[in-house]
């Protein structure tokens, strides 16, 4: 199973690792060997580095992958035409959408097509009128 780590879990495992940090700390005053003093202490440094990265703010570093959606662009005259554009973002009615070559689109519902054999998922497209 996989699982996405949002940011509330994050802080929460950067707080049990913060505690573990200042417990392995305190521990190496008691080490004699000053080699494994050493080793403890680079590896909480690493541990340290770790801690830091699930505090940042990761939403804004990390980008989507692009999805392609399926657009019906309903000219005023009645016809219509399907374009296809990849966006990291899901589009929602009210949006503009440009494509090369037609302009801007904005987005005014979603329609479901379902499509034969039985039992696979309909086709969603998003429909469109030209943006004033």
């Amino acid at each position: 199973m996989t699982r996405s780590m949002d940011g509330e879990l994050a802080g929460l495992n950067a707080d049990v690792l913060e505690r573990a940090l200042a417990e392995g700390r305190a521990s190496l005053v008691g080490l004699e060997s000053d080699d494994e003093r050493q080793r403890r202490a680079d590896a909480l440094l690493h541990i340290e580095g770790y801690m830091a990265l699930l505090r940042e703010p990761t939403a804004q570093y990390m980008q989507r992958e692009p999805v392609r959606y399926s657009f019906k662009l309903v000219f005023p005259d009645g016809r219509w035409s399907i374009d296809e554009k990849q966006l990291s973002d899901r589009p929602a009615a009210g949006d503009v959408v440009v494509f090369e070559g037609s302009g801007g689109w904005r987005i005014e519902s979603q329609q479901q097509v379902h499509v034969r054999p039985a039992g696979k998922p309909p086709r969603e497209f998003f429909v469109c009128a030209p943006a004033a």
